[in-house]
């Protein structure tokens, strides 16, 4: 049944600065990526986007994207000093469960289900963002 059906993706973790991390999913057919304060934000909003476009996917029928082994193999080499390489696995059962129960349009932005989730979860990016500033002036 396609509703079991188990998704592992590889996720880019990036170490900008202190407190600054970015996330993505950097292989064809997955345009997701969020930043957060802390790793653990980060992750649950890749993780978040991540099943919302496999749900937007199905509820339109288009094929999902799969994630080719050689494209880990070739992450691995080419990560950076401060990138780490994780997978990331979800499944249809579950990604049914959480979006199903609420309607969901399908003309939906990942930018929009981003503010989205940011909101619900009481996540400030402007105050993120002025914090950096305010210690970015202080530094000079």
């Amino acid at each position: 049944m396609m509703e079991k059906q188990e998704f592992v993706y590889a996720m880019r973790i990036s170490k900008l600065a202190e407190n600054d991390y970015f996330i993505d999913y950097p292989f064809e057919g997955m345009a997701i990526n969020a930043s957060a304060e802390t790793l653990n934000e980060a992750v649950e909003l890749a993780k978040s986007s991540l099943e919302f476009t496999l749900f937007d996917l199905y509820e339109a029928k288009e094929p999902f994207p799969e994630m080719a082994e050689q494209a880990l193999a070739d992450l691995e080499k080419g990560k950076g000093a401060n990138q780490y390489i994780t997978l990331i696995a979800t499944n249809l059962t579950a990604i049914l469960k959480r979006f199903s129960e609420e309607p969901v349009k399908r003309m939906v932005s990942i930018k929009k289900y981003q503010d989205f989730y940011l909101k619900n979860n009481d996540i400030s990016i402007s105050k993120y963002v002025q914090e950096k500033i305010d210690q970015d002036i202080q530094r000079t």
